[in-house]
C-alpha cells in the first residue's frame, strides 16, 4: 500500500505541475470508448472525421448509437476504415453496455476494474 500511495503522490505532483495532457481526445467518457474502437487499424485523423459525422447526426450517445441500424452506423463511421467491421464491433459493445448497464456509463465505471476488464474482453472486437 505504501508504494501505491507514493505513486499517487508522485502523479498528483506531476499533474499539478504539468496539468492535463489530453493524451486521448474526447469530450465524454463514451466518446473516448467509441474512439478506442474506431482507432483500431487506422490513423486518428480518420477517426476524428467519423466522430464528427456521429456528432453531426446527433447519435454520439449510448442509446442513440445503440438504436441506429448497423448499415447507417457503417456509413457514418466510413472515414475510420473497415467501417462494416467496426460497425459490428461498436454494436457488440453497445449491446453489452445496454444489456449489462442499461447504457449507463457511470454504473459501468463503478464495477471493480478486474471484473470490468473481464467483461469487456468477452465482447467481440474489444481487447
Amino acid at each position: 500500500m505504501a508504494a501505491k500511495r507514493s505513486l499517487k503522490k508522485i502523479y498528483q505532483r506531476l499533474f499539478k505541475h504539468y496539468g492535463h495532457h489530453y493524451w486521448w481526445p474526447g469530450d465524454t467518457p463514451f466518446e473516448v470508448m467509441v474512439g478506442a474502437i474506431l482507432t483500431q487499424n487506422t490513423a486518428w485523423r480518420n477517426v476524428e472525421k467519423a466522430i464528427v459525422n456521429l456528432k453531426k447526426a446527433h447519435v454520439l450517445a449510448p442509446a442513440a448509437l445503440y438504436s441506429l441500424p448497423e448499415r447507417k452506423l457503417a456509413r457514418l463511421i466510413r472515414p475510420s476504415g473497415f467501417f462494416n467491421v467496426k460497425a459490428r464491433r461498436l454494436h457488440s459493445f453497445l449491446t453489452y453496455l445496454q444489456q449489462t448497464y442499461r447504457g449507463n456509463i457511470t454504473a459501468m465505471k463503478r464495477r471493480p476494474l478486474a471484473t470490468l476488464r473481464r467483461e469487456l474482453l468477452a465482447v467481440s472486437g474489444i481487447g
